[in-house]
């Protein structure tokens, strides 16, 4: 992904994104596979916009177990809830799972219009408006997964609403991931696939790929 292609740098002008990128003393760091990001318990000075590849968001609890969270995908933010919230450590960790490319924006690019007074430091902070508000309907959509009823239920709700108009849906991470996603574990993911397979109401067109095939079924689960 490109930089212009970012959602924070919606409706700018090539000089403005330029001027916006000076400003926000913004830079562009690579991380190999398996790197951190930042660990938790770092102190949050930066925003971060994934521009390739995959990035995991997790926690470690007091017995050293590791919490996935999430994974980020191209064009997401993260590290905003610390950064904005005024904490004076990450509660999470962020880490590469593969080669990335991530955009770091100083967190005092935030905190006001700049001495300037820049009209495209303007357009920037109430692009970042949209981005938190898309971000919380995402969570919202999550939420409403996870509180849908049983595994069964939850599966179902998630391919509803994810299901496109030629009947498929277009998985944006990983079995492992999406059972995260959906709090059970891959194998019990796997499982009710494969049953919902063999009932009909699914096919499993490949490993990205879902074809809805009985929607009236899966209607009848939420």
């Amino acid at each position: 992904m490109k930089l212009e292609q970012l959602q924070i740098f919606h409706n700018l002008t090539e000089d403005e994104m330029q001027k916006s990128l000076v400003c926000s003393q913004a830079v562009v760091q690579k991380y190999q596979k398996n790197e951190y990001i930042f660990r938790q318990g770092d102190r949050p000075e930066k925003l971060y916009f994934l521009l390739n590849g995959d990035v995991e968001v997790g926690s470690i609890n007091l017995n050293g177990k590791i919490t996935r969270i999430n994974q980020v995908s191209e064009g997401e933010d993260f590290g905003e809830i610390e950064l904005f919230l005024h904490q004076s450590a990450y509660s999470g960790y962020a880490k590469a799972k593969n080669a990335v490319k991530v955009l770091e924006v100083s967190k005092n690019f935030f905190g006001g219009r700049c001495g300037n007074n820049c009209v495209h430091h303007s357009k920037v902070v109430f692009n970042m408006l949209q981005v938190f508000a898309e971000k919380a309907d995402k969570n919202n959509h999550q939420i409403e997964v996870l509180t849908s009823g049983n595994l069964r239920q939850r599966v179902a709700t998630y391919l509803l609403e994810n299901c496109n108009a030629d009947n498929q849906v277009n998985l944006q991470m990983n079995r492992e991931d999406l059972a995260s996603y959906l709090n059970t574990t891959r194998p019990s993911l796997s499982r009710m696939l494969l049953n919902l397979q063999e009932e009909g109401t699914i096919r499993l067109a490949g490993r990205k790929t879902i074809e809805v095939l009985d929607h009236a079924s899966l209607q009848l689960e939420e």
